[in-house]
Formats: C-alpha cells, sequence, structure tokens
C-alpha cells in the first residue's frame, strides 16, 4: 500500500500511522481527522486529490490513480469502514519431514548472509579435505606396496608416506580452525551490516527532516517549469525592510546548473555522451550591489556539494565534498560534480545537496541549503527529451514549509524567474543584511567597523581565491 509504508510501524511520518484502527482513530501531528468526516474533512482524502504539490501524497512521487482515488472517495462516502480481524482456519498438520524440511528453511534465512558470505570458502574447504583424504589413501597404498604406487604417482606416493598421521591431523585442524575463523567473520560482518541499517533507521526516525514536507533523505519540491538540461536560478533577500533596497526585494545571487560530459562541455538532447562520465557543474554569481560579506572568502570556502545527504550530527562526511573554484575574484564561483553510474537499465539519476557548513576534525557542522535533480535517459545511445535538471531550496527556514504563514511567497526569494537587483544604495546592518546569522555559526569573522576599514592600508583589501 502507498499509505502504509510512510505511515506504518517502522514509520510514522507526521506521527500517522495507517496499519492499526487505533493508531489511525488518534490522527496525526497536525489533530486533523483521517477517518470518517466528509470529502471536505477527510484528510486523507484531501491529500491525495490535492493538485498542490506542497500538500499531495503519496510525497515526492506520483499522485495516485484516478482508480486509487475513486475507491480512497467511496471509502470516505460510506463512513470509512474499517476491516475487521479475519477468522483464522486452522491449517492440516504437516508430515514430520515437511516440519524438518521448515526448520531448515528457517535456519537458511537466519543464516543466508553466513552462508553467501562462506560459500567460496567452503569450496575450497571441501578441496582441501578431498586432497588430504587423497593424501592418506596413497600414504596407506605406498606402505600397504600397491602396484599403482610404484608407477607415474611414485614421488607423489613417497611423499604421502613421509607425512605422519599427526601431521595429517594437525593439517586437519588447522583447516578446521580456518572454516571456523571464516564464519566467525561471516557472521560479525552480518552484525555490522544490520548495525549499519539500524543506524540508518535511527537517523530517519530522529531526524528533525522527518517532520517535514521534504522527507528524509530531504527531496526539494520541483519547480513548475518545463523540463530541461540546462536552468538558471534566482536567490533573493529573505528579509523585507524598509531600510533595505526595495524594500528588501532583490537579487543576492544566480544559479546556473548544467549537464556536462568528461571534458565538461554542456549536453543536451540527442547528443551521445559516455553515460558514465557525466558532471554536473553549478555556478554562482554574486548579485550586484550585495554585502562583501556574504561573499566572502571564507564564508564562498563553506560552500560544499555532495551526493550523500549528511546530518548536522553525523560524525564525518560519507563522500568527499566539491568545493567551489573561482572564475571571477569575488563575483563568480563554480563546481563540477560527477554523477551516479547508470542504474541497470542505462538511466542516470541522483540527488546533488548543496551545503554550507563546516567540516572540522572531520565532523560536519551545516544542513544542505538546496538540491539540485537530475534524470538523464538514454535511447539507442542518445539522451532523449525525457531527462531533466531542476534545482530548488528547502524553504525559508529549513525546517518549514515552502510558504509558511506570515513568510515571504516562496516565488519572492527563490525562483527560476528572475529576481530585481539592487540598482542604489543598501543599507549596511549586518543583522538586517543577515550577516549576523553567519557570524554566529562560525562561518565568516565578524566585519569590521567602517572606521577602521578607513583606517586600513589601501593593500589590505579581501583575500583571494585561487583561480580555477
Amino acid at each position: 500500500m502507498h499509505c502504509v509504508k510512510c505511515h506504518g510501524p517502522r514509520m510514522r511520518r507526521g506521527g500517522l500511522r495507517l496499519d492499526d484502527l487505533a493508531f489511525a482513530e488518534s490522527g496525526g501531528d497536525s489533530g486533523k481527522p483521517v477517518l470518517h468526516g466528509t470529502l471536505e474533512t477527510n484528510e486523507i482524502y484531501q491529500r491525495v486529490s490535492s493538485t498542490d504539490r506542497t500538500v499531495r501524497m503519496p510525497k515526492n512521487a506520483e499522485a495516485l490513480s484516478a482508480d486509487e482515488i475513486g475507491r480512497i472517495k467511496r471509502w470516505v462516502e460510506e463512513g470509512t469502514p474499517w476491516p475487521g480481524p479475519e477468522i483464522a482456519c486452522r491449517a492440516p498438520e504437516k508430515p514430520f519431514y515437511a516440519r524438518w524440511w521448515d526448520s531448515i528453511s528457517d535456519l537458511n534465512q537466519q543464516f543466508h548472509y553466513e552462508y553467501e558470505f562462506i560459500k567460496p570458502f567452503a569450496v575450497a574447504f571441501v578441496i582441501a579435505q578431498i586432497a588430504l583424504l587423497f593424501l592418506a589413501r596413497a600414504k596407506a597404498a605406498y606402505n600397504a606396496h600397491r602396484p599403482w604406487t610404484t608407477g607415474r604417482l611414485s614421488r607423489f606416493c613417497r611423499f604421502a608416506s613421509a607425512v605422519t598421521s599427526r601431521e595429517l591431523g594437525m593439517i586437519w585442524l588447522l583447516l578446521l580452525a580456518a572454516g571456523t575463523l571464516t564464519v566467525t567473520l561471516g557472521h560479525e560482518q552480518r552484525l555490522e551490516n544490520d548495525l549499519a541499517r539500524s543506524r540508518i533507521v535511527r537517523e530517519n526516525v530522529e531526524s528533525p527532516w522527518i517532520r517535514t514536507i521534504y522527507g528524509y533523505p530531504p527531496m526539494p519540491v520541483r519547480p513548475d517549469h518545463p523540463k530541461q538540461l540546462v536552468g538558471t536560478y534566482y536567490r533573493g533577500n529573505c528579509e523585507r525592510d524598509p531600510k533595505l533596497f526595495n524594500n528588501g526585494n532583490y537579487l543576492t545571487a544566480t544559479f546556473r546548473i548544467q549537464l556536462c560530459d568528461a571534458e565538461h562541455l554542456s549536453v543536451h538532447v540527442g547528443d551521445q555522451p559516455d553515460p558514465k562520465q557525466l558532471f554536473l557543474r553549478v555556478e554562482i554569481e554574486r548579485g550586484p550591489g550585495t554585502s562583501d560579506s556574504l561573499f566572502s572568502k571564507e564564508l564562498m570556502a563553506a560552500v560544499y556539494l555532495s551526493e550523500k545527504f549528511q546530518q548536522t550530527f553525523s560524525d564525518e562526511p560519507k563522500d568527499q565534498p566539491v568545493r567551489l573554484k573561482t572564475l571571477d575574484l569575488a563575483k563568480r564561483w563554480v563546481a563540477f560534480v560527477p554523477l551516479r553510474a547508470p542504474d541497470n537499465i542505462g538511466r542516470v539519476t541522483g540527488l546533488v545537496y548543496l551545503y554550507t557548513g563546516r567540516i572540522d576534525n572531520h565532523k560536519i557542522q551545516g544542513d544542505p541549503d538546496y538540491a539540485i535533480r537530475y534524470e538523464v535517459d538514454f535511447e539507442d545511445g542518445k539522451v532523449t527529451a525525457d531527462s531533466e535538471l531542476w534545482m530548488n531550496s528547502f524553504g525559508n527556514g529549513v525546517f518549514a514549509l515552502p510558504e509558511p504563514p506570515g513568510k515571504l511567497p516562496y516565488r519572492e526569494w527563490f525562483d527560476y524567474r528572475p529576481i530585481p537587483p539592487i540598482t542604489g544604495e543598501n543599507s549596511n546592518d549586518p543583522k538586517l543584511l543577515g550577516v549576523d546569522e553567519y557570524v554566529k555559526k562560525g562561518l565568516i569573522p565578524p566585519p569590521i567597523p567602517s572606521d577602521r576599514a578607513k583606517a586600513a592600508p589601501a593593500g589590505d583589501s579581501q583575500p583571494g581565491d585561487d583561480k580555477e
């Protein structure tokens, strides 16, 4: 079922669980009813039938079919009846050999990973046992003066006769110890894998992202524009204040993303690039008239990209992040992110997160601000028109809806449509500009007061970056 995947015993997004009547009647965190009511008040029907991508369920997935929505509609109209427990029929008793076989199957299921791990070693163990048996047989035949021990195998038989029974026993014990060690290693490997899976489940349950519209791992809302492999997006100021230029409605940065090949040349529909050598080109351009502090060397060095979702409380990065390189000092930066290998049907899909944070002593501090989604389809080796590349932010405040009540409309501070740039004087207040926020996070040093900046020597300009 679609619903139980995210609202079941293992995952309860929004505090809602739909696999049991008692949990369903209690509803979720929002307090809105999911049982009973009318088509206008029932939250389940409203969610699955909504055309708003920020509200519609299933989240970050294809909408339900018309037939599925129709069944939910009839269920609500009938008063949301809940199926009762089924009466179990007593199955006929199995014969003893079937019960034994079931026990063996259960053991095989329980220790399936160990079995697969030791399979190649088990083959080597059996071959070694056969070799030992043949060696012992040749030793006994040579001591009994069998005729075949004096032919082509005479040298081997003489060698076998020189091996004592104690040495044969020691070799067998060593093989047995090696087999036991292999089984132990396989069991430890399974425990490590189970522990890793439990950590993923724990992160899923404990992560604050699970309570957001973006889910876990987070997936941004797709912008409502046509499919493309080259895109431009505009980042605006988050705050509105009469002291700011245009009351705070102005451009702060421009993002340009595009698909590239191994030589960093742009890839378009109909091209035939190597699917295993694709890159995402991400360019950031500073908006005109913006504060130097928001585009300082320290802050831009804190920007990195990764295909791995990394949470703030994680101990260390899961892969080597991609850093920005300077195209134009204090104005333009670029990064090339290698994309994933094609899947089993030849598609190249994935998500690249853009972070602003620090990695100190193998510990990460920061959350993803944006994400870039890519889906590249091939037909006869050529990129098809179904391929797309898009980008979006994680909302005005990471753990909030894209347009929470009382906040700026989403399109006014991040959109694929242009945002007006600064053309006049703007405030220098660090708090209004948002500089204080980055200072508190330790990403940039406190700004130099204007009187001290004027007293500094003319050669003391902003630290330079390494050019690409």
